[in-house]
Formats: C-alpha cells, sequence, structure tokens
C-alpha cells in the first residue's frame, strides 16, 4: 500500500476521532469561510490536505483538552449552585440515602450498581455553550448504553451523535468523563435510545468488558410490582452534588403499560438511570418527575418490559443504520 494513502488513512482515523470528542465535549470551534464543519464532514477537509502535520493534530488535541476541562469546570459550578436547592426539592417518602455497600435486609448490592451506572454529557450540535447531562446504564459488557431519547435531542431538534461517558467508583467522588460513545438507536415514542462507546477520551485502549446490570427477567419482574413495593433509584441528578446519588421510593401506581408511577425522588439529571426494587432486580428506566402545587411528587419509570421490547428490535438487527429512529 503507497506511504501517502497508509498516511491518509492514518490521517481519517485520528482526526475523525477527535472531531467525534469535539462535537461532544467541546462542540465546533472550526470555522472555514463561515460555514461550521461538524462530524465525519471535517475528516474530509483534512484528508485532501497534504499540508497537516502531525505537530498540529498534538496541538489540536492540546486545544481540545483544554476546553473540555473548562466546560467540566462550569458544570460543576452549576451543580453545586443547584445543590442549595436539594433541601426544597427533597420530600417525604424520596429522600436521598447514602448508599451503604447493601440495603438492609437484601442481597443488593450498591457498588455493584455504581459501577455500571454512569453520567451522560452532550454537547449540543450548534451552541458550544450549551449542554446537557444524564444518566445511563451499561446493559451490555461491549459497553452499550441505554438511556432516555430526549437526553440526545439539541438545540434544533436534532439527535446529538456522540457524548461523553463518565465513571465513578466512589460515593464521594464525582464522575470522570473517561469514554466518548455514539448514538446508535433511538425511539422517539419510547423516550429510550442506545449508545455505544467507542472510544477512550485519552486514546488509551478500551477494556476488554464494561461492568453491565444484567436485563435477564426484568420483564417478569416489571409485570410483577405491586402497589407499595420499594424502589431504588441510581443516577446522577443535577441537584446531587454531581456525585452517584441513589434514592428510595415505593410504587405509587401505573400509567397505562408504559409507566410505573413511585414516590422515589426524581431529578432531571437522574432521566436515563436505572430504577430496581428490593432484590436488586432491574424494572425500569427513570424518565421524568412532577411535582404538586402544595407539595409532594411522583416520579415515573418505563417499565421493563417495554425496555425489553426496545432492546429486542435492536439486537434483532431492525435498527440497521448507524442512526435510526423507530416511528
Amino acid at each position: 500500500m503507497p506511504d501517502e494513502v497508509v498516511k491518509k488513512i492514518r490521517y481519517q482515523r485520528i482526526i475523525s476521532l477527535r472531531q467525534a470528542l469535539f462535537m461532544v465535549l467541546l462542540a465546533a470551534l472550526l470555522t472555514f469561510a463561515g460555514q461550521i464543519i461538524v462530524g465525519i464532514t471535517t475528516y474530509y477537509r483534512y484528508a485532501d490536505s497534504k499540508e497537516i502535520s502531525d505537530a498540529e493534530i498534538v496541538d489540536r488535541q492540546s486545544s481540545l483538552e483544554k476546553r473540555l476541562r473548562e466546560i467540566e469546570a462550569v458544570c460543576r459550578t452549576d451543580k453545586i449552585v443547584l445543590e442549595n436547592r436539594l433541601n426544597d426539592l427533597i420530600e417525604p417518602g424520596g429522600a436521598l440515602i447514602k448508599p451503604t455497600s447493601r440495603v438492609n435486609g437484601s442481597s443488593f448490592s450498591v457498588e455493584r450498581v455504581m459501577g455500571s451506572v454512569v453520567e451522560i454529557t452532550c454537547l449540543d450540535n450548534t451552541d458550544p455553550d450549551i449542554f446537557y447531562t444524564g444518566s445511563g446504564t451499561i446493559i451490555d459488557r461491549s459497553g452499550l448504553v441505554l438511556t432516555n431519547q430526549h437526553l440526545l435531542v439539541s438545540s434544533e431538534g436534532a439527535l446529538i451523535h456522540f457524548c461523553g461517558i463518565g465513571f465513578t467508583t466512589e460515593i464521594q467522588l464525582p464522575p470522570q468523563v473517561e469514554y466518548i460513545a455514539e448514538t446508535v438507536a433511538a425511539d422517539r415514542d419510547a423516550d429510550l435510545a442506545i449508545l455505544q462507546i467507542v472510544e477512550h477520551l485519552d486514546s488509551k485502549p478500551l477494556p476488554d468488558f464494561f461492568p453491565a446490570i444484567t436485563l435477564v427477567g426484568s420483564r417478569l419482574t416489571a409485570q410483577e410490582l405491586k402497589l407499595g413495593d420499594e424502589v431504588f433509584i441510581a443516577g446522577y441528578p443535577g441537584v446531587g452534588a454531581e456525585t452517584f446519588t441513589f434514592t428510595q421510593g415505593v410504587v405509587s401506581g401505573r400509567v397505562g403499560k408504559k409507566l410505573i408511577k413511585t414516590s422515589a425522588l426524581i431529578d432531571s439529571g437522574t432521566s436515563g438511570g436505572a430504577a430496581f426494587n428490593f432484590n436488586g432486580d432491574y424494572i425500569g428506566l427513570p424518565t421524568a418527575a412532577a411535582r404538586g402545587d402544595i407539595g409532594g411528587s411522583l416520579g415515573y419509570l418505563i417499565a421493563a418490559d417495554i425496555v425489553d421490547e426496545f432492546l429486542q428490535d435492536y439486537y434483532a438487527g431492525e435498527l440497521n443504520s448507524s442512526v435510526n429512529f423507530i416511528e
């Protein structure tokens, strides 16, 4: 293979991955002739240019990483401000609890859940100063992340193609963005989406496998839920001091086939996280919260049987493009 072709292929890989990171965490900072070049189109501009050097690529990477640190600093500041409202937002029946190694009287391991529930950070497609955060759950050891579809919608209504994935293994520490994930499927009606972790932020090799929760049997578990059954919610709420948060409540009812009502506290940032029963079995995906004028609140979960139907479509190959909406 000619050296020039090898060089172009190398540039394609390096630049497309850097641009993916740029769209997720830094947005489109490159403006050429009045047009913002985003996503994979940036590759074509640079692939056709023979003047780009390794030094320029390294310099661009340094600039992107600097911008990422700035965004993360802003995110931390905003969340600290939101934390000051925490006491006003927490209602009886949805009180925050500090995760212990196990839920009292149960075999439920909170640490196991904490390793599989991640924070998702997505930059707006058009405005680099706007970013969205939510939660997600790793459901496959290959790095598939389940979350809400509405977390991945940019201000202009288009789907955000790449997001950052943050992990933490310490209760007191905020998640660190370590990986880039690509949106591979989304369902507007079900409000569900799947991202695939594709790259380490520091260009390190991906691990052989990621910690994942099992959804085996979750459909039946969700269908068997009764009023008053305990519910545990895991995620990264905006008012949770930017750390992993675990809330407790009970099943308060159902809304049709899709939604489970619960008294457990669900904040906007918790959307896309995970909900479990007393035994630690997956029962659904936190998606929304409603607050009454005279106090009190209810959270809503997308039931595990709806999640199961969505995943069956995905694994059956019915979603056959890199970004596919089920209508």
